[in-house]
């Protein structure tokens, strides 16, 4: 009933989204009432772009072959082997949004996530012997939790490259990595795909890389920072520069950039608090990079440190040097911050 009930939504109603949700009250991993039973490609029809389930166990992959129409996978308390996991999301080889809250039945296997066209991915799971992530598109991926070692875990994110991560922390506390200069844009031909901060977990620790001459970009990050209202353990700021003018974008706007530092409200807000900023590819004479540092000095943001990257260029280091030095002159919304090159 449920397979002919999916099918006349998809063949009949071109349904694009579609959520499936196990209410029962007795939900348990080997109830086989919560079993998702599906005839083989069940969810690959054309009109259907997105599709969530939750609390379900998958015995097997059968209703995912095929599905190259779907853009949006949500797989929340879903229990399944490994292997079954694996072929869902192999079957989906278009997918742009993948959100795993995932339970495995065995802890032995290797959980593989190979994605040309992914660019959103959100991770839970339990224990698993490793995992493999390669997604040369991707411009956020959000850690809520991994009881994996980081020798285990294989990250190929050519636009995710921070000094910080979920594992460097030294706590396994969420971590979300965002690439602002490139995030997913609005598609006008099914609508499904566009920046939205609700998809990164709550984090505990954030890294993102953004230009501070693009305003589109900082806005983003003022979003994104707004987002999280309780104090986060470190946040790290990798700045883009040099970044070639008319590239799509990146182009700046130097008059509504002067216009954004030189208002006077806190950035991203009065609540914002973070107990450490890391900053990467700090220029000492660079205006924003400069504004963006003293107004977390001076507006209480950073609790405990502020800790900046030195370079290995003389002159560069020279000027980062003197910029961290007037950092250290502003009157500290905290007065035990800490402010230091590393």
């Amino acid at each position: 009933m449920l397979a002919s009930w999916i099918q006349s939504l998809t063949s009949m109603k071109h349904t694009k989204n579609l959520i499936l949700a196990n209410f029962n009250g007795r939900f348990a991993p080997t109830g086989e009432d919560n079993v998702l039973k599906l005839s083989t490609e069940t969810f690959n029809h054309p009109s259907l772009r997105t599709l969530s389930l939750y609390q379900y166990i998958l015995q097997d992959a059968q209703a995912f072959n095929n599905c190259k129409n779907l853009k949006y996978l949500d797989l929340f308390q879903i229990f399944a082997e490994v292997d079954v996991f694996n072929e869902v999301i192999s079957s989906c080889p278009s997918l742009e949004v993948l959100i795993l809250q995932i339970i495995f039945f065995n802890p032995s296997g290797h959980l593989k996530i190979d994605h040309k066209t992914l660019r959103i991915l959100s991770m839970s799971c339990n224990q698993i012997d490793s995992i493999e992530v390669r997604a040369a598109r991707l411009d956020i991926l959000s850690i809520e939790y991994i009881p994996c070692e980081s020798d285990n875990v294989v990250l190929e994110i050519p636009r995710l490259q921070f000094g910080r991560n979920y594992w460097v922390a030294g706590r396994l506390l969420p971590h979300t990595s965002i690439n602002i200069s490139c995030p997913p844009q609005k598609q006008e031909s099914n609508g499904m795909v566009k920046w939205d901060t609700n998809y990164a977990t709550s984090p505990a620790s954030l890294s993102v890389s953004l230009d501070l001459k693009n305003p589109r970009e900082v806005e983003v990050l003022r979003k994104i920072l707004a987002v999280w209202t309780e104090k986060m353990i470190e946040v790290e700021i990798s700045f883009k520069n040099n970044n070639p003018l008319g590239e799509e974008g990146n182009s700046s706007d130097g008059g509504a950039q002067n216009n954004l530092w030189e208002k006077a409200e806190p950035f991203p807000n009065a609540d914002f608090r973070v107990d450490t900023i890391w900053m990467h590819n700090f220029k000492g004479s660079n205006k924003e990079q400069f504004a963006l540092a003293s107004r977390f000095v001076m507006q209480k943001t950073v609790m405990k440190k502020m800790m900046i990257k030195t370079s290995f260029d003389e002159k560069k280091k020279k000027e980062i040097e003197a910029a961290v030095a007037k950092l250290k002159e502003l009157p500290k919304g905290n007065e035990e911050l800490s402010i230091e090159c590393f």
